[in-house]
């Protein structure tokens, strides 16, 4: 039944409350530590520095607003408190965030593989760094706008109230949730292992050439350089995992319910709250990676901390 689907055993509440309490202490201290960091320090805002801030921005809406919802139905036996406008908004923010996240990614990468493949290239302007910023917003929040007309308060018995998707009838939910599976994970994904791929073969290449080329003394700065360039790479890396690995079990619990029989799987419940989880906890991991990866973001972590 619909209900029994919203029934979890103890031990599985006590683990999500957990869980919802982490993401949303680590999430919101982490990402906002990192947009204080650029915003206050104007040698930060490189424009790899400022897609990371927009990154932690996307990050910290998700952490600010989705989380809390979730967690206040959540107590409240999955009924919905907020009304009908915060369902709404509730619904819409993840696939809004998500995707500018992802396009994110995809602008850094692409920063990145710009920087290497044409280092005599001048470097992104401002001006030139908030229009891809526009744009990326400007997508991610038309992708996610058919969510706007079909997300509501469903009724289904007295005293159940749910936040929940009304599609009509026919393909259309099928063909929307595919096309967002296309656009927020395999095009994205594939494009930036493609360059990753370009990136780690441009820098093998031009720094042995440089490295043969050049005297002892420039040799030396030119692995001091690769070491830069790597550390980036490796944070950049780090996050699409991270991306990767966190969206991959919503996408696939939706698949297996559209073209399989998910709901007659004995464990079900867990499949469902974890597939669930797993998006609001990349929020709180992000943060992790760029104080792990990022010397500078490192030093404002343990500044922070101190």
């Amino acid at each position: 039944t619909a209900t029994g689907l919203y029934i979890e055993p103890q031990p599985l509440r006590w683990t999500l409350r957990l869980i919802f309490i982490i993401v949303f202490l680590v999430g919101s201290v982490g990402n906002l530590v990192v947009c204080m960091a650029v915003i206050r320090r104007k040698r930060s805002r490189t424009s790899n520095n400022i897609f990371t801030f927009n990154l932690a921005l996307s990050d910290l809406l998700t952490v600010l607003i989705y989380v809390p919802t979730q967690m206040a139905a959540f107590e409240n036996d999955h009924n919905w408190p907020f009304g009908n406008f915060v369902c709404q908004l509730a619904y819409v923010i993840i696939p809004v965030c998500l995707s500018a996240s992802i396009a994110t990614l995809l602008a850094i990468t692409t920063d990145r593989y710009r920087a290497i493949a044409y280092p005599m290239r001048p470097r992104l302007s401002g001006k030139h760094v908030r229009a891809i910023l526009v744009a990326i917003w400007t997508v991610s929040i038309i992708t996610a706008l058919p969510l706007m007309f079909v997300a509501r308060e469903v009724r289904p018995a007295p005293r159940q109230v749910y936040c929940d998707e009304v599609w009509p009838e026919g393909p259309y939910s099928r063909v929307y949730w595919i096309a967002i599976f296309v656009i927020q994970y395999i095009l994205p994904l594939g494009m930036i292992c493609a360059l990753a791929m370009l990136i780690a073969l441009k820098v093998r290449r031009n720094s042995l050439k440089m490295i043969e080329k050049s005297s002892h003394v420039l040799a030396a700065a030119v692995r001091q350089r690769m070491k830069q360039t790597s550390k980036i790479t490796n944070m950049l890396i780090a996050l699409v995992i991270l991306y990767a690995i966190c969206m991959l079990p919503q996408h696939v619990v939706y698949l297996c319910m559209v073209y399989g029989d998910l709901l007659q799987f004995k464990y079900r419940v867990y499949v469902l709250r974890f597939a669930n989880v797993f998006p609001m906890a990349n929020s709180a991991l992000n943060p992790i990676a760029y104080g792990t990866l990022n010397k500078e973001f490192k030093m404002v972590f343990k500044k922070f901390f101190k």
